[in-house]
């Protein structure tokens, strides 16, 4: 780490602002140096178990991956316990914190696990500071962790700005340049072995790098901002321009606060009333929404079912599944969450659960669709199990939607779709 880099970041958390705003005087920093004599007798003692409490963490695991790292590791770690009392806390001190803040960052610790440490050391030390009775010294001991605490956030704290600003640049681009984009992904036949509709996904397409992001990333920045809305339109905009001169069955993504917009419900309803054929349009509800009003989706199901579109429940058994839910919206369409495919072909545990759930959708009328289909060996699995339709990266990844104007002029799609009318259903990345 540099220190050019920590002073920089310093300059914006004024040393002098921090200690202030933590009450942190000469007197604080007296009392922490009258425990340098405690420190020194425990130290070899409470490190032992600083290390048995970060080893319950996989990551620390992976990163003090051998004896020369751990080594290395300690001897930092024991710095840092000296440090804090050793009643020196100036700006050298604290560029040296904002520096193991940047590597930190550099190795991938989430900031969760340094919270959890200080939080394992405030407890030990406070404990030890009690028993020996010093109680003067503990509450500076407290300050002291408090701002270590800070300024090895310091860096996080710039991280997460920083991605916030290039995420809100990006998407408000997307907004003004209409680089919101549709990439399909072929749904196929269990019993033909053709692709008879398609999934459509959203990508956001940076105007200047021509770099493609997925929207899913995005969500919670693109909603805060409120440019969520604006992206939605621009997808079923673009979607049904595309499949609108195409034969093939395609679905659109629904959340619940999709379907709670009154606005976008009217905007919906008007597009599709515009839209040659109908009834090629699946509308896929993720099932494990929050559905806080149930009579607003049974609205809308009502209306787009009357301008014929159909209807399929996303995720289904991902472990929230609902009976209830699933009754209420009668779906044309269950989707078989993909983590339970994982090992259907050992577990027949995991069989006897497909099996039920594609059993159900027989009873209920709807057809099914495996999702995340990823080898051979699951694909004639759940064939064999009677599943209608499969998606997955051993049939095709998503692809922009558009090549399949360029390739229906040619007479076929990039996997031989069928032409038939309402074959469709979707999610992210299967």
């Amino acid at each position: 780490m540099s220190g050019a880099k920590a002073a920089q970041k310093l300059q914006q958390h004024d040393i002098a602002t921090i200690l202030r705003h933590y009450r942190f005087d000469e007197k604080d920093a007296a009392h922490l140096k009258e425990l340098r004599p405690l420190f020194d007798e425990y130290l070899d003692r409470i490190i032992p178990g600083f290390y048995e409490f970060i080893f319950s963490f996989a990551h620390a695991k992976a990163f003090l991956r051998n004896a020369e790292i751990l080594q290395r590791h300690r001897r930092g770690i024991r710095r840092w316990f000296i440090a804090l009392v050793a009643g020196e806390y100036d700006e050298r001190y604290f560029h040296w914190l904002a520096g193991v803040s940047e590597i930190h960052v550099r190795i991938g610790l989430p900031s969760h696990y340094v919270n959890a440490a200080f939080s394992y050391v405030r407890e030990v030390l406070g404990d030890l500071l009690l028993g020996q009775g010093y109680t003067q010294e503990l509450n500076a001991l407290n300050k002291i962790l408090d701002i270590n605490l800070d300024i090895l956030s310091l860096t996080y704290k710039d991280e997460e700005k920083q991605q916030l600003i290039s995420e809100v640049v990006l998407l408000k681009r997307a907004i003004r340049y209409g680089s919101v984009e549709v990439y399909a992904q072929p749904i196929v036949s269990a019993a033909l072995g053709e692709t008879v509709g398609y999934e459509c996904l959203m990508r956001i397409s940076d105007p200047q790098s021509g770099e493609i992001y997925s929207i899913y990333p995005l969500l919670k920045t693109a909603k805060s901002i409120h440019l969520y809305e604006g992206l939605m339109e621009l997808m079923i905009e673009k979607a049904l321009g595309i499949f609108s001169t195409l034969p093939y069955g395609f679905s659109l993504n629904l959340s619940y606060e999709d379907i709670a917009d009154r606005r976008f419900r009217r905007y919906l309803n008007h597009k599709i009333r515009e839209f040659p054929h109908p009834e090629r349009i699946v509308f896929e509800i993720l099932e494990t929404d929050f559905i806080e009003d149930f009579d607003i989706v049974d609205t809308f199901l009502q209306e787009v079912r009357r301008l014929g579109c159909s209807i399929a429940v996303d995720d289904f058994g991902s472990g929230y599944s609902s009976m209830e839910n699933i009754l209420k919206f009668k779906p044309e369409y269950i989707k078989i969450e993909g983590s339970l495919l994982e090992g259907i072909v050992q577990s027949p545990e995991t069989q006897l659960l497909v099996g039920n759930i594609i059993q159900m959708a027989r009873d209920l009328g709807a057809r099914t669709v495996a999702e995340h289909v990823s080898s051979k060996e699951v694909y004639e699995a759940v064939q064999k199990m009677g599943v209608d339709y499969l998606q997955g990266f051993y049939f095709a990844k998503p692809f922009p939607a558009k090549k399949l104007l360029g390739e229906n002029e040619e007479g076929s799609g990039p996997e031989g779709p069928s032409k038939g009318g309402n074959e469709s259903i979707q999610k992210e990345e299967k």
